[in-house]
């Protein structure tokens, strides 16, 4: 009675043969499917181009020879995403002006402000020049 369907074993190498690294396998099968999985991608972007602007019986190799190389660049290229530009969305922002007489009396120096007035002094300039903070 036959255990297994194997038919032949094979060797592990011998002792000078270098061991596989799975890890080195793993990721050119994971690269290779995302190529895969890209071109398929373009593939359908261009069956779907097809369907749209073909004429009535036009094969899909007359449509390609046809259509101009840009184009074809264009779909295949068109669902990478919407090209945002930084600029839009980051204003430069205006000079803030520090108005410290508002908080302190008029003509006050540094040197006669007492500890609290110097912490609040420093807690208004660092949040007007360090937001982040």
């Amino acid at each position: 009675m036959k255990i297994s369907n194997v038919e032949k074993r094979m060797t592990s190498g011998g002792a000078n043969t270098p061991r596989i690294d799975l890890k080195e396998v793993i990721e050119i099968a994971d690269a290779e499917k995302y190529e895969f999985d890209a071109l398929n991608e373009r593939l359908e972007l261009l069956q779907d181009a097809w369907l749209k602007q073909r004429e009535p019986g036009e094969t899909f190799d007359s449509w390609f020879k046809r259509t101009p190389r840009e184009e074809i660049i264009r779909i295949t290229l068109s669902s990478g995403g919407k090209v945002i530009k930084f600029s839009d969305y980051k204003k430069p922002k205006g000079v803030k002006t520090i108005n410290l007489s508002d908080y302190f009396d008029l003509g006050r120096r540094l040197i006669d402000l007492s500890q609290s007035e110097r912490d609040t002094l420093k807690w208004i300039l660092n949040k007007s020049l360090n937001p982040k903070k």
